[in-house]
């Protein structure tokens, strides 16, 4: 008897379980039907996954970047503005997770677990999705980046709404190349290089290691150094591009003096550096909208004291995405706090009734306003004594800091700028990469220039 009633409640309990993942089972595909079926593995269920008959992608003025016309998805009729806004917009496959067509798929298709892509007009939750980007401003900043593979982010640092994000290599969304995968040409192609790429920040990074120095060094603004283009940290060079001569706190990040830095982060430790780095959004992902992005890395756990000076100018191990970068300027100008970058400005019904999807939202303090603004006051220095006010341009007050980051030593070293302009009208903070591109000053800040003037005119305008 004792059998009995033990069998049966092993068989009861089964019953349960598999009558509980039945109900798992059903309201999971209910409540993600529609992810499943924009899959490439689903691809079957239509011709391109849906978007043929998907609602109408635009920039923030109302510019078709892709809509379906006749059963077929096209694009910007502009071939430059198409490859500017490719890694944004995305292609009629998901190769690019992190593009709108990827991610909003089934948003913009409509998919219902019912009716599949067919749901009637009057049933649907979105169909169209206006981004905040400027097109003509991506254009822009393909154009300036050239042969060079990188790229550009710019985003307002009030609102959060990204102005520009554009990365290369490219290729056009309407004429797939058919050698796309086996041309070194495309290498990367599908990677949103602003985003989900990491790289050594170089010098663009002693932006985190004076604010690491501002909050634990009392005297570091009055310390002076002489540099002489080198030094010996823990029996190892740390070598400048020059020699520097007498230098204090400001001086040294206007000049980007290495041996300067080397020794701070020697002096501020690794615990506190860490904790700054972190501040500054190391060590953990931005995510905005529903895209996430990939990771920014200070990991000084192992590092001998040689490993982390150099990680105070922004080498050893340290990689940084170009969004993160422009996170850092836009705290810079903010205050202390940057406000999160957003990309979708609004998804509305076909009826054209809005729905507001995402806006304003303050991000996590990276360093206090007192910080901030002797940040703020330091780049301001640097462009005036170092780069020059119309480096960047003539109607433009920009704030800036560049980079030359070393990847080996056999090719070019990687070319950053970043910073923010202070003009009430213009509240833009950006991010430059061009790899390879040797020399931030030479390279990164004529790419950063015209993208600015072109943001500028299409605000003020």
């Amino acid at each position: 008897m004792k059998k009995t009633r033990t069998r049966s409640i092993m068989v009861l309990l089964m019953t349960l379980a598999f009558f509980a993942g039945i109900i798992y089972h059903i309201s999971n595909l209910w409540v993600h039907s529609a992810e499943w079926a924009s899959i490439p593995e689903n691809a079957h269920l239509s011709d391109s996954n849906g978007l043929e008959i998907a609602g109408t992608v635009y920039d923030r003025n109302g510019v078709v970047l892709a809509q379906s016309v006749d059963g077929k998805r096209v694009y910007n009729d502009d071939e430059a503005i198409r490859k500017a806004c490719l890694h944004v917009v995305g292609d009629d496959t998901t190769n690019i997770s992190t593009a709108i067509q990827t991610v909003y798929r089934s948003r913009l298709t409509d998919y219902n677990f019912i009716f599949g892509l067919g749901m009637p007009d009057t049933l649907k939750n979105g169909r169209n999705i206006t981004l905040t980007i400027d097109s003509e401003v991506q254009k822009a900043a393909y154009e300036a980046l050239g042969s060079y593979r990188g790229a550009v982010i710019v985003y307002n640092y009030k609102t959060g709404e990204i102005i520009c994000m554009v990365s290369t290599p490219t290729y056009d969304p309407e004429n797939v190349p058919s050698d796309i995968e086996t041309n070194d040409e495309y290498e990367g192609a599908y990677i949103n290089r602003a985003i989900s790429a990491s790289y050594p920040p170089g010098s663009t990074f002693k932006l985190v290691t004076s604010a690491a120095a501002l909050n634990t060094i009392p005297d570091v603004e009055k310390r002076t150094y002489e540099c002489t283009g080198s030094d010996i940290v823990a029996g190892k060079e740390i070598n400048c591009f020059e020699p520097n001569g007498f230098i204090d706190f400001r001086e040294a990040l206007a000049r980007s003096c290495n041996v300067y830095f080397a020794q701070l982060a020697v002096d501020i430790g690794k615990k506190d550096m860490t904790s700054q780095a972190e501040k500054m959004g190391f060590n953990s992902y931005i995510k905005f909208d529903e895209i996430e992005s990939a990771k920014s890395v200070y990991n000084v756990s192992k590092a001998s004291q040689n490993d982390l000076a150099w990680s105070g100018v922004g080498q050893y191990e340290v990689l940084e995405t170009p969004i993160n970068m422009a996170m850092i300027s836009a705290a810079i100008a903010n205050g202390g706090s940057p406000v999160n970058p957003y990309i979708i400005k609004d998804i509305s019904l076909s009826s054209d009734s809005g729905q507001k999807e995402h806006g304003k939202t303050e991000g996590s303090q990276m360093m206090s306003g007192d910080i901030a603004k002797k940040l703020y006051d330091m780049m301001d220095y640097t462009v005036e004594t170092n780069y020059g006010k119309s480096s960047f341009s003539d109607s433009l007050d920009v704030c800036a800091k560049t980079g030359t980051a070393e990847v080996d030593d056999e090719g070019d070293s990687h070319a950053w700028v970043t910073g923010f302009c202070k003009d009430e009208d213009c509240p833009l903070a950006f991010s430059v990469i061009v790899e390879h591109g040797n020399s931030g000053y030479s390279v990164a800040i004529p790419v950063a220039s015209a993208v600015l003037n072109s943001a500028a005119n299409q605000i003020r305008n």
